[in-house]
């Protein structure tokens, strides 16, 4: 069972994606957050595989709370789910730790296969976008 973590500023979005992940028999959704302040004390807290995070929130971004996983829970792996498609943004979440990146636009087709592809050890960017290209 693969336990994830959401964190994103939308309640609308937490309880869809929550709603979503737990019709799929190997996901447990453990926990939710409003922004990456609560993300940080709540992996800790709650130990997930996976944490699914948005980059726009405050007090603390997704990229911060990012970083700050990736450097006190290496065992976690991150996945940022966000409307940004720039390489910009990608790239910033990929050199911060996350292990994925999927578009909020395309969360049906690509978020259960970047948690498998991300706890298998693997990295998954969605839609075909790398990080680190120029566009």
């Amino acid at each position: 069972m693969i336990k994830v973590v959401i964190a994103d500023d939308h309640p609308e979005i937490r309880n869809a994606w929550s709603l979503f992940l737990q019709s799929h028999e190997n996901i447990n959704v453990v926990g939710t957050c409003t922004n990456g302040e609560e993300t940080i004390k709540k992996v800790k807290e709650l130990q997930p595989d996976i944490v699914l995070i948005d980059i726009n929130m405050k007090p603390v971004s997704g990229i911060e709370a990012t970083q700050k996983l990736s450097l006190d829970h290496p065992e976690v792996k991150v996945i940022c789910v966000s409307f940004h498609t720039s390489p910009v943004y990608i790239k910033k979440m990929m050199d911060a730790g996350a292990r994925g990146y999927v578009f909020k636009y395309s969360v049906a087709e690509d978020l259960i296969e970047a948690i498998d592809e991300v706890y298998k050890g693997n990295i998954f960017v969605g839609k075909g976008l790398k990080p680190g290209n120029n566009q």
